[in-house]
C-alpha cells in the first residue's frame, strides 16, 4: 500500500475544505431570494402601516406566499428554482437549547428593540421602520447568521459529511 507524500495529503485535506466550504455555501440560497424577502417584509410593513383600511385583508396574501415558499425551499425541485441547490440535513442540525436559541435571538433583539423604541419615542410611521429593520436584517445579516450557523456546525459534527 502506498502512503502518500506529505503535499499529496495536505492538497487531499484543501479539497476536502474547499468541497465542504462550497457545500455550505450553496446551502444558503441566492442572493436574490433573501434580498426579495427582505423587501417583500419591508412592503409589507409600509402598506400596513400607510393604508390601515387594508390591513384586514393584506395579512393573508403575505401569510399564503410566505408558507408557500417555505413548502418550496423543502422541496429539491423548488430548491432548484430557487437558486438553491442543496439543503441542509435536520439530522445534522444541533438541537440542545444553545443552537436553538442562536436562531432566534437575531429576531428577538429586532423585535424587542422596535417595540422599545416606539415606546420611548412615539415615531410617527414606527411600522415602516420596523419593517425597514427587519428587511435589511433579512437581506443582509441573515445569508451571513446562516453561513456562520453552517459553519459552526460543521465544527461541533467534527466536519463529518
Amino acid at each position: 500500500m502506498n502512503e502518500p507524500t506529505p503535499e499529496e495529503a495536505a492538497a487531499a485535506l484543501r479539497t476536502i475544505r474547499q468541497s465542504r466550504e462550497q457545500v455550505i455555501k450553496s446551502a444558503v440560497g441566492s442572493r436574490r431570494l433573501w434580498i426579495g424577502c427582505g423587501l417583500a417584509l419591508f412592503l409589507y410593513c409600509t402598506a400596513i402601516d400607510l393604508f390601515p383600511a387594508a390591513r384586514g385583508w393584506l395579512h393573508w396574501p403575505f401569510v399564503i406566499t410566505c408558507l408557500a415558499l417555505s413548502f418550496i425551499m423543502r422541496t429539491r425541485m423548488g430548491g432548484s428554482l430557487l437558486g438553491r441547490s442543496v439543503a441542509v440535513s435536520n439530522r445534522s442540525v444541533p438541537t440542545n437549547l444553545k443552537w436553538r436559541l442562536l436562531r432566534i435571538v437575531p429576531l428577538l433583539v429586532i423585535a424587542i428593540g422596535g417595540v422599545v423604541l416606539v415606546l420611548v419615542l412615539h415615531p410617527p410611521h414606527a411600522t415602516i421602520y420596523y419593517g425597514a429593520l427587519a428587511g435589511l436584517y433579512i437581506a443582509f445579516l441573515g445569508p451571513r447568521l446562516q453561513l456562520w450557523m453552517l459553519r459552526k456546525q460543521d465544527e461541533v459534527s467534527g466536519g463529518r459529511a
